[in-house]
Formats: C-alpha cells, structure tokens, sequence
C-alpha cells in the first residue's frame, strides 16, 4: 500500500492548510439577470416535452440552473418542471403559478416539463439563470 505524505485536510477556511481559492469561483459560475417571457406552453397530452433553453435564452453557455415561473393562461391543471431532466416533477398546487429554481441536467441546456391537463395554456418566464463561465 502506498503512503500518503499529507493527509487531505479537513477544513477548507481560508489561511486553513488546504484552501479552496474563491477567486476562481467567478470564472466557474456566472448568474445571468433576466426577466421575460420564454416560451407559451400549450401541448395536446401530458406526455414530458423539453424547451431549448439555449433558444429560448438566446444563450451560447453551458446552462446550469435557471430561475422560472409558469403562469397559467386558461385551463385547470398544473405546468410540472422536472429539475435535473428524468427526475421527479416539482409540483405545486398552486392556483395559477408555480416558480421554482430548476437545476439542468449536465450538457442539455433543455428544462423537461410536462402538463397535468392536456391544451392547458402557460406562459413561461425567466428570471435569471446559472451559465458556465
């Protein structure tokens, strides 16, 4: 068994013996400021469907994570977003909006939705999202 000259720490505080460097984080991460309409949800079932963010967006980054809220227009169902695409839908039963931070699936840039009543109608907004650097 090979030795390990120094034990990896167990702290990462800044000064402390193995520190995570935050001024690198910027470069990682970057949160985009946006508010506005991207899509008009309206689909003939409830099967799951995918928007393209990077469309909707008119973004060229990777996306991460996006900040949205869905307006029902007319209907009585529910618009369900499903965080990191395949996942469980976040559903809410609230009366006409639902808003939540949706983490995206890993090289997608797609945001996976599905409605509870088929011709429902929603309109999607945006109010900021996470984009790598």
């Amino acid at each position: 068994m090979p030795e390990i000259s120094e034990p990896h720490a167990t702290s990462h505080e800044d000064g402390g013996a193995d520190p995570i460097d935050a001024s690198k984080l910027d470069k990682m991460l970057k949160i985009i400021p946006y508010n506005d309409k991207i899509a008009d949800i309206t689909e003939a079932d409830t099967a799951t469907h995918t928007l393209d963010l990077a469309t909707a967006l008119s973004e060229t980054r990777t996306i991460i994570a996006v900040i949205v809220s869905a307006e029902r227009v007319t209907g009585t169902g529910y618009c369900l977003m499903y965080p990191n695409e395949g996942s469980t839908p976040m559903g809410y039963g609230i009366d006409r909006r639902f808003f939540g931070y949706i983490v995206i699936k890993d090289g997608t840039n797609r945001l996976q939705y599905s409605l509870t009543n088929a011709n429902d109608d929603f309109d999607l907004y945006c109010f900021g999202y996470v984009v790598k650097a």
